[in-house]
């Protein structure tokens, strides 16, 4: 019976993983028509600094939800106030659903958001306003009940002292009373803001 040789086991071949895409072809890829390319592209360009104007740029065009929300998500990381600064003019977008998505990035910007409160809390249209309570009511920062404090001192329109209201609440405590019930002073015709605040008194000055 003749020997039989046995064959040396084949080495498997090595596989090398995918080469990343370029900058250059993610940003090319912001513009493809299929809208999961975009997202990928979106997501690829994390911590990608020269990236912020395409991604700032297609916030503004951008119409499937899932692929904004990628765009928003990678830029709100950078959390600089050029981000902040480009993202909140969007606060006055007709589309509602774009204002919220945005209004949801900047609450997580808690390094740069601050900074565009004083020109915020001025703006001249008042949904701008309100957005703006939005914003700091989902903003992880010592100072976020601090401004709602004062929109609600300050505001001239009830409906902006009632967002910053909401806004405030989970975190108001029996020091803010007064200012809640000055607020229902200030707009006695208002029945909306009278009962959050009527609503909200009991628990806040320990009468509930």
């Amino acid at each position: 019976m003749g020997l039989v040789r046995k064959q040396a086991p084949q080495q498997p071949e090595e596989v090398l993983p995918p080469e990343k895409p370029s900058v250059e072809s993610l940003l090319r890829q912001l513009d493809d028509a299929d809208p999961d390319c975009r997202r990928e592209a979106a997501l690829g360009l994390v911590g990608v600094a020269e990236a912020v104007p395409a991604l700032l740029a297609r916030v503004a065009v951008e119409t499937e939800t899932n692929v904004r929300d990628a765009v928003l998500t990678t830029l709100a990381a950078h959390d600089t106030e050029t981000v902040a600064g480009g993202l909140a003019v969007h606060l006055a977008s007709d589309d509602a659903a774009l204002r919220t998505s945005v209004a949801e990035a900047l609450a997580t910007m808690r390094g740069s958001v601050l900074s565009l409160m004083p020109s915020l809390l001025a703006a001249p249209d008042h949904d701008v306003r309100v957005m703006t309570a939005m914003v700091l009511a989902d903003l992880a920062h010592p100072d976020a009940p601090v401004w709602l404090t004062r929109m609600i001192a300050e505001d001239p329109h009830p409906n902006v002292v009632t967002a910053a209201i909401d806004a405030l609440l989970p975190a108001a405590t029996a020091e803010h009373a007064a200012v809640l019930e000055a607020a229902v002073q200030r707009f006695p015709d208002d029945p909306f803001l009278r009962f959050t605040v009527q609503a909200a008194l009991p628990r806040l000055t320990g009468t509930a």
